[in-house]
């Protein structure tokens, strides 16, 4: 054991990893850890159990086995790295250019210690593509993926697990593994949105920053809710918002409910809508009564901020609204992250501080193959697009079955009668987040059951006491152009990108980090938009500024 070596690593572990460099100072020496010289000359280290000794690396030739190994996998990426050995797998994989990141996860703070003693790996340290996990929890791990890992400039994911050092602690590493599909599954699902909206989604929320300067006064807290979804069993839950209306619920509608709503006389009490499309218009054709609050995500269509004269906007999960609200205008905060406008709604009614809320009309699934409430806009849509040879009703079948993943299920009412529907896997996906959110929100939720999938709610709860507030945007910092100017300012003085793009944005400094994130998910949308061969990570992020440079003077032109 030689403390210099280990300063020496330590030194450079602290640049990027001081979490581990404490636990690392605090651990003892694993008497079991001997170090022997390979067939090739390198140094291995192993382990002394007593009846067997196990090598972590090769005894033949540990670097060329590890470069054996990388080669074996796709090159490049962001690669988690299961346990750390002598690090010549970390070394191989560093030797690549194309390698945008790599994290390095171990469990055994006495024999990392041991070997930073014996092994002088300081070079692979201060690299700074190389993060290390020392004993980390699910949400750490997780935490650190997202921290780091960019996808439409890191490439792609994936483990290199070093088996010598996996097999002796099974457990821990096997959990990791688990943490690590997940992360990469929710990563996935977000890329995928990101690169189809990635544009519509800047681009509205600059123009709708010009809209957001007229202000309307703040929605005032409630104590019950009603929010209508439009699946069909709306139909059957009218009677319910009716009384609910009556007893002085105060009613969110779906943007997607509200035609049927007006169709029946219901005047709602505020409407919600987060679809950053142009097809969100659609719910709008019949009109949107005056004096009725519109809560509008930033993101969402500008077309759609003027036809309101109660206008109230909201700033969701997207990149550049966050820097929107920390560096223009606090905006209130909901949770999109449903991925749906019905998950939206209760978040609202949560942000009003409501302690019920009745839910109708989330069916998450066709009902006797119904895809939608009568009333709300596809059945216009349908009329006019049927023809003699493509009526309605064949235009709604292809609508109900175009998912690949269509699965019908027979349901069950409280007389007995049996009844079917039809569920699909994104269906499903947004149930289950609108569960999640169910089971950690303060307030009773109370799905209406109709036809539509049994949602699962939390144990009755008490109602937790609650700071009422107003839904309201805060003050602004400066006029709307004024920001955008600055913040287009700020983006020419960005240092030109350069390879490797994830060390180049590792090196700048907190405030041109935060820039750039602005841009990732149009990055992602510009990536998708080059097919099979995208430019590389330096070059798509000059494109990605050049692109929002244009569209902010597009936007503030005079």
């Amino acid at each position: 054991m030689d403390d210099l070596i280990f300063r020496r690593n330590l030194l450079a572990l602290s640049r990027r990893n001081t979490d581990a460099g404490d636990s690392l100072v605090q651990a003892r020496i694993d008497e079991r850890l001997r170090i022997e010289t390979s067939k090739s000359g390198k140094s291995v280290p192993c382990l002394d159990l007593g009846t067997r000794t196990i090598a972590l690396n090769s005894l033949i030739d540990p670097q060329r086995e590890a470069e054996r190994l990388v080669q074996a996998q796709a090159g490049g990426g962001y690669i988690i790295v299961l346990g750390l050995g002598g690090g010549y797998g970390l070394r191989a994989l560093l030797a690549s250019p194309a390698t945008s990141g790599v994290l390095v996860i171990e469990y055994d703070a006495s024999l990392l210690r041991s070997i930073l003693e014996t092994m002088d790996l300081s070079e692979l340290f201060l690299d700074t593509r190389v993060s290390l996990l020392l004993d980390p929890d699910g949400p750490r791990l997780e935490k650190a993926i997202l921290d780091n890992y960019v996808p439409p400039i890191s490439g792609d994911i994936r483990t290199l697990p070093l088996r010598s050092r996996t097999d002796l602690e099974p457990e821990p590493f096997a959990e990791a593994a688990m943490t690590i599909r997940a992360v990469i599954d929710r990563i996935s699902d977000d890329y995928s949105v990101q690169a189809f909206f990635g544009k519509l989604w800047f681009r509205n929320a600059v123009r709708n920053l010009l809209a957001s300067e007229h202000t309307n006064p703040p929605l005032a807290p409630v104590r019950k809710a009603i929010v209508t979804a439009a699946g069909p069993s709306l139909e059957d839950g009218l009677e319910e918002v009716i009384k609910g209306q009556r007893e002085g619920a105060f009613l969110i509608a779906t943007d997607t409910s509200l035609p049927a709503l007006l169709g029946w006389n219901l005047r709602p009490d505020a409407v919600i809508s987060i679809d950053c499309q142009a097809i969100s218009y659609y719910h709008f054709l019949k009109g949107l009564p005056p004096g009725i609050p519109l809560v509008l995500d930033l993101a969402s269509p500008n077309r759609l901020a003027r036809l309101s004269d109660s206008l109230r906007f909201f700033s969701s999960g997207h990149p550049f609204c966050a820097y929107v609200s920390s560096n223009y205008r606090p905006f209130p905060a909901l949770d999109t992250s449903g991925g749906n406008v019905t998950h939206a709604a209760l978040s609202l009614a949560e942000a009003l501080g409501a302690q019920s809320c009745l839910l109708v009309g989330a069916d998450f699934s066709y009902p006797e193959g119904k895809s939608y409430a009568r009333g709300t806009y596809i059945y216009d849509y349908f009329d006019e697009l049927s023809s003699r040879l493509a009526p309605s009703e064949s235009l709604f079948a292809g609508f109900v079955r175009r998912n690949a993943s269509i699965v019908r299920e027979l349901g069950v009412l409280e007389d007995g009668r049996e009844y079917f529907r039809y569920v699909t896997k994104p269906l499903m996906a947004y149930k289950e987040h609108l569960e999640r959110l169910i089971e950690a929100s303060p307030m009773e939720i109370r799905p209406f059951r109709g036809k539509g999938v049994e949602i699962r709610t939390a144990s009755a709860k008490r109602a937790r006491p609650r700071e009422r507030s107003l839904f309201a945007s805060g003050t602004a910092r400066e006029g709307a152009q004024e920001f955008l100017e600055r913040y287009a300012a700020g983006l020419k003085a960005l240092p030109m990108p350069k390879e490797p793009a994830a060390a180049y944005l590792s090196a700048l400094g907190p405030a041109e980090r935060d820039l750039w994130t602005t841009l990732l998910p149009t990055a992602s949308a510009l990536r998708r938009s080059a097919g099979l061969e995208p430019p590389p990570p330096g070059k798509l992020l000059e494109e990605v500024r050049q692109w929002a440079l244009a569209e902010l003077d597009e936007a503030i032109r005079p």
